[in-house]
């Protein structure tokens, strides 16, 4: 139990990393932190003479550090390990090795549903649906309590390994045997509408996607697209680099988004090359669209840049950071709230639409794609 005593360390000293650049800063210790520290010495001792059962020193140390930081009650701020953290960032590189599904967690109930499957992919044409709703990996049945990172946690693995998913779908499950393998998440899809219009679904902000958003528009403009239709609907968010690289390519010169944090001090991101879209654009976006989604959004509604087209988004206005604990090991705090050009802070409000439009789940057709498609044809 003596490494056990490494998370006085992590209670007593931490070693920021913010924005590239290493901040050292030596905390003083309080009362409380010394009162802490002395329960969690004595916690450490109870264990060792009374608890029956194995001991894993690593899990031990690590739920101390994730406890620390549920305490502050936000569902967006973490404690990663260094093999978490080493797996977050190979998501948000955008390749992985794992069986290219696209999951999504409602807040309110915790269950975990289908978005869709990745083209190519192992998943791909095995037959689950938007909305099917996950219920065990492998053995491990999926608990509402569970986090969507716990969960595909699970679902990831060495390339050739194999894993077992079962879905529901109203009253009937079904189980999928699948085997792991390298998947590049293409973030970006296009596709050539009626009367030149072209339509590019961006499914999240990885850092592949501002290559992939540049090689789908110049596709589309090769194909004569004249205006243009970006679906973020269902789009989660990712990095906000990605995003204001993407807005970049579309806004005039400007602001995109700014933020600011617990002092009052203020960022801009603003963009200086004006290198702009020059054709009609539609935004299409929904409750499930957030995040960096809503950054996109929300600085095209303000700068009149294009229609936003469907329903109001998710209302995720604040911003996270990784802070190196100094061992490999990082804490994501929400650090900042961010505003939409105009000012606006849309966290739990979300933005509204400049037309809302339904989506009808009873029809096939899609209700806001063809709305955004009408409105297109009179510019």
């Amino acid at each position: 139990m003596k490494k056990f005593s490494k998370i006085l360390v992590g209670v007593l000293v931490v070693i920021c990393l913010v924005e590239g650049f290493f901040l050292f800063r030596a905390y003083g210790f309080s009362d409380d932190t010394l009162s802490m520290a002395r329960k969690v010495s004595r916690i450490e001792q109870i264990i060792d003479k009374y608890y029956k059962g194995s001991v894993n020193q690593k899990e031990l140390e690590d739920y101390t550090y994730r406890g620390l930081v549920a305490g502050l009650g936000d569902q967006y701020s973490a404690y990663y390990s260094e093999e978490d953290f080493a797996e977050l960032e190979e998501s948000t590189s955008g390749v992985y090795y794992g069986v290219g599904i696209y999951l999504t967690q409602d807040v309110k109930t915790g269950v975990i549903t289908v978005v869709k499957t990745i083209k190519g992919s192992p998943a791909d044409g095995k037959g689950m649906k938007k909305g099917d709703i996950l219920t065990q990996v492998d053995d491990h049945k999926v608990k509402n309590t569970e986090s969507l990172d716990e969960i595909v946690k699970k679902i990831k693995g060495e390339e050739g390994t194999k894993v077992s998913l079962t879905f529901r779908r109203g009253s009937d499950s079904k189980t999928y045997r699948l085997t792991r393998r390298s998947v590049e998440n293409p973030t970006v899809e296009t596709k050539m509408l009626k009367n030149n219009i072209g339509y590019l679904s961006i499914l999240e902000f990885d850092e592949i996607t501002v290559t992939q958003f540049e090689t789908g528009l110049a596709k589309l403009k090769k194909q004569g697209a004249e205006s243009l239709i970006i679906d973020l609907r269902d789009n989660p968010g990712g990095l906000l680099k990605s995003v204001t690289q993407i807005a970049e390519k579309i806004l005039p010169k400007g602001t995109i988004v700014y933020t600011e944090d617990k002092d009052g001090n203020k960022k801009y991101y603003k963009d200086e090359d004006n290198q702009q879209l020059h054709m009609p654009l539609c935004i299409l976006t929904n409750e499930n669209s957030a995040s960096a989604s809503e950054i996109l959004a929300g600085a095209v509604k303000d700068r009149n840049a294009g229609t936003l087209v469907g329903e109001k988004t998710f209302g995720k206005g604040i911003v996270q950071g990784f802070f190196d604990v100094g061992d490999g090991s990082y804490v994501k705090l929400t650090y900042s709230s961010y505003y939409t050009p105009a000012g606006h802070n849309i966290h739990k409000k979300g933005i509204k639409p400049d037309v809302t439009v339904k989506d009808n789940t009873k029809t096939k057709a899609d209700e806001q794609l063809q709305k955004a498609v009408e409105i297109l044809e009179k510019k």
